[in-house]
């Protein structure tokens, strides 16, 4: 029978892609085609190499003996000799006599960069298409520029400083010519700096024009900033209204969201990874999307499964694939959620997949793609993100590892980490110097917020304190600060932040973390009585009697995740 597990039905294959062609990408990110990856990296090479030859010439043609006779014979300290001098340092800056060879490949390496840009625009996410578009244009600009601006310095200042200058050494005999100086080491020197001046101006040159371009774009749709308060955020901009992502609304969407809590029961094995209770009992997948009811009717290669699901009188196809590596242990998984009916129409682009259907029946895209890791489902884009930050702070974990020898002999403190914190402390030791620099700047300009938010607090406390039991409260005796997204978004390190305002303003402040779905013993209870408050009630109170039954202590209790999450 199909329930024994003795066969599996055949089914039709479906038209929908059950494996990533690509893995997700960072919507910010370049470069997310490998084969564009290496063209760059080609395109970078190619410039150096050009460098590299303007050199070799520069090299060869300060010896040639049919020019620098010519040069050694001038007179310095005859105004024309400035000019020929200038002259011989420019073709030095070109290449000498292979500038004719780096010439005639400037058309090939201008190629190289309108074919990058083009590319960059193309597999830009749809929504973001003009802004990469001036960007990449802005780019360029500022790399012709730049380079412009470089070379006509750099003949200014040999041309109307450096030169003159030398001559008027020469004519007030505080140089002595030709015996132990001549000019030609000048018209050298100036060569190499014409040659390597606009190869380094061009890459700042480009920075310029996308910093520029991506907080024009930043500041006319009012994107979120890394710190800004909810109520200035514009629900219109691009980053509310994603137009490559579906609706949360949508019912795929909502079915996604029971299949991943579904998939975040698979237990594999019976091992109890230190727990009490023993072994666990083994949880099979197709077990687990049963009790949702989805019943397998197909099976592959490499784990991919095909589940059916009865919704609204049609039919939902599920696609279930393992999207390895694992994640601290824990395997992701790639879902693909269609209606039966459904065309796989993402060979253009995927943001075409999310047309409206015209079924009034239905809300949302034909087809849902996403991925569920630990009994939540995420987004492309947003598991990206998360992979993203994991890999990091992984890489910073082996090298701050092979480190900890030299920390543990530098520091007070070293070992491996204990808690978060020091969790923290030991993954800054892995990073590179700039990246930690970096931080320890950002970290000082948020203790400033910190300290100015806590002197606020205490200027409350005090003027709470003058006013007598009769004031009104100012300073609330417990206070819950909640913090809701997802996975690597910063919830704990923001709630760290207040906590340490708090802290310093005199609260007490606890942090509690509700990432887990609740159990079975928690469901049998009110929905918020899992949910810790600061006192001793079951609820916050903040009446005058709640008040002294606190003794006069200040209260607070941060929520990493809490009742309007997935759990």
């Amino acid at each position: 029978s199909y329930d024994g597990r003795e066969y599996v039905p055949y089914r039709e294959p479906s038209l929908v892609k059950s494996v990533p062609a690509f893995p997700p990408y960072t919507r910010m990110a370049r470069h997310r085609s490998f084969y564009l990856w290496w063209t760059n990296e080609f395109r970078h090479w190619w410039k150096s190499s050009r460098l590299l030859v303007r050199l070799g010439g520069l090299y060869v043609y300060s010896f040639d003996p049919t020019v620098a006779p010519n040069i050694l014979l001038l007179d310095p300290e005859k105004r024309k000799t400035i000019k020929k001098l200038f002259k011989f340092a420019k073709k030095l800056g070109q290449g000498g006599q292979l500038r004719v060879f780096v010439k005639t490949v400037k058309p090939f390496t201008r190629s190289m960069r309108l074919l990058v840009g083009g590319w960059r625009w193309f597999e830009a996410a749809p929504c973001r298409r003009i802004e990469v578009g001036v960007e990449e244009t802005m780019a360029f600009i500022g790399n012709r520029v730049s380079r412009f601006v470089a070379r006509g310095g750099t003949d200014l200042l040999g041309l109307e400083i450096i030169l003159p200058l030398q001559r008027f050494l020469f004519r007030g005999d505080y140089l002595p010519y030709p015996e132990a100086y001549h000019p030609i080491a000048v018209c050298v020197c100036l060569g190499i700096l014409r040659a390597v001046s606009p190869f380094a101006a061009s890459f700042q040159g480009s920075r310029v024009g996308r910093v520029l371009t991506r907080r024009f774009f930043s500041s006319a749709k009012n994107r979120w900033l890394p710190v800004q308060r909810i109520g200035d955020l514009n629900l219109l901009s691009d980053d509310c209204q994603e137009k490559d992502e579906a609706n949360q609304t949508a019912d795929l969407v909502i079915i996604a969201r029971r299949v991943a809590t579904a998939l975040g029961k698979v237990q594999t094995s019976g091992d109890s990874n230190g727990d009490d209770d023993g072994e666990k009992e083994v949880v099979r997948q197709y077990e687990a999307l049963k009790d949702e009811g989805f019943a397998q009717c197909g099976a592959g290669s490499g784990g991919y499964a095909v589940y059916q699901f009865r919704f609204k009188s049609t039919t939902i196809l599920l696609h279930v694939t393992p999207y390895g590596p694992s994640i601290t242990d824990v395997m992701p998984f790639y879902l693909v959620l269609e209606f039966e009916t459904s065309v796989d129409i993402r060979e253009q682009m995927w943001a075409n997949s999310l047309a409206p259907i015209s079924s009034i029946q239905l809300q949302g895209p034909q087809v849902l793609e996403g991925y569920a890791y630990q009994g939540a489902f995420f987004s492309p884009h947003h598991f990206a993100e998360l992979k993203t930050m994991y890999d990091k702070q992984l890489l910073a974990y082996e090298a701050a590892c092979k480190k900890l020898p030299i920390v543990a002999k530098n520091t007070r403190r070293g070992g491996p980490p204990r808690d978060l914190p020091t969790l923290k402390s030991f993954l800054e030791a892995g990073k590179r110097s700039r990246k930690r620099k970096q931080n320890i700047r950002e970290f000082n300009e948020l203790q400033i917020v910190v300290r100015s938010v806590a002197k606020e607090i205490l200027a409350l406390m005090k003027k709470e304190k003058k006013m007598g039991d009769g004031g009104n409260r100012l300073a609330p005796k417990g206070v819950i600060l909640y913090f809701e997204g997802l996975d690597c978004s910063g919830k704990s390190s923001t709630g760290g932040l207040v906590q340490a305002a708090l802290e310093e303003s005199g609260y007490e402040v606890g942090m509690r973390q509700y990432n887990r779905p609740p159990t079975a013993e928690q469901r049998m209870r009110p929905w918020m009585d899992r949910f810790d408050v600061p006192g001793s009630s079951s609820f916050l109170d903040l009446s005058q009697t709640q008040a002294q039954d606190e003794d006069g202590e200040h209260i607070g209790l941060v929520w990493d995740r809490g009742p309007a999450g997935d759990f």
